[in-house]
């Protein structure tokens, strides 16, 4: 019983480590002296790439996760989620609410 245990735990744990190489993060992790030095599109574009990553991440482990194609689908529907939003902001518009 015991050996059946630890072989399903390593099982899981490595199929869990597969799931996990497949979807690695793209967001540079800068430091602040190198923030500091963004142009103000680039500043814009690591912001928005960050959140897409976070909430592309949480919904991932959320769920019972995403084939790859599927993951990358779902964080450029995030990303023109967010440009969207964006540009209605700069245009003083109100994002309409359901």
């Amino acid at each position: 019983m015991h050996k059946k245990l630890i072989l399903v735990a390593i099982i899981v744990f490595g199929l869990t480590s597969q799931v996990w190489a497949e979807y690695p993060s793209n967001v540079a992790i800068l430091e602040k002296p190198e923030i500091s030095k963004l142009a103000d599109d680039q500043l814009i574009d690591a912001y928005e790439n960050t959140l897409v990553e976070i909430q592309a991440s949480q919904s991932f482990h959320y769920t019972s996760g995403f084939s790859p194609k599927e993951y990358k689908d779902f964080k450029a529907l995030l990303k023109y989620r967010l440009l969207l939003q964006v540009e209605i902001h700069s245009r003083n518009l109100e994002i309409p609410q359901f």
